[in-house]
């Protein structure tokens, strides 16, 4: 019976270590909690940072030919939403990004809301797209749907060109 009492502390002090260790400065716990293992914010902000590294590097590496040939990334399966396509004007600080998400919002079942931030360079900006999914139990079809999520800039696009969280690769720019 002692063992059995044993075996419960343990897993409720991983249960607390677990809790205490997913909180963060960013204030984004609620936010790490919707995504799925391995895809915290945290961590799709740190694939973004390296994106950005590759690409300026690749920029650098260019040098004044003009043609920057980026390296695949180091990852086999990255965590993410791939983007599909860009609009925005380069002289604004908005960009409305295109992906394949759920059919509806998260309201309703098998549905998710979205949003994207940025991570920039002087050269680029990778775009992360966050869902944040009805319910983490569900299981759904395995239909995509063509979704939207709009975010705004530090700094007005330019001519800096955008970049997919997933594979660190420049996406397509439709101007307003």
């Amino acid at each position: 019976m002692a063992r059995r009492h044993w075996m419960v502390g343990v897993a409720a002090a991983a249960a607390a270590a677990a809790v205490i260790a997913g909180c963060d400065t960013d204030g984004n716990v609620a936010v790490d909690a919707a995504l799925p293992r391995g895809e915290s914010l945290g961590e799709l902000r740190q694939q973004a940072r390296e994106a950005l590294a590759r690409y300026d590097q690749a920029v650098t590496d260019a040098g004044d030919a003009g043609t920057v040939t980026l390296s695949p990334p180091p990852w086999n399966s990255p965590p993410g939403i791939a983007i599909e396509s860009v609009t925005g004007a380069r002289a604004a600080t908005q960009l409305t990004v295109t992906f394949t998400g759920t059919r509806g919002p998260a309201t309703v079942s098998c549905g998710a809301d979205y949003h994207a931030e940025s991570v920039e360079s002087v050269n680029a900006v990778v775009v992360i797209v966050i869902a944040q999914h009805h319910d983490t139990i569900e299981v759904c079809p395995m239909a995509g749907y063509s979704r939207t999520a709009t975010l705004n800039l530090a700094q007005p696009l330019g001519e800096r060109v955008v970049l997919d969280v997933r594979q660190g690769q420049p996406v397509p720019l439709t101007s307003e």
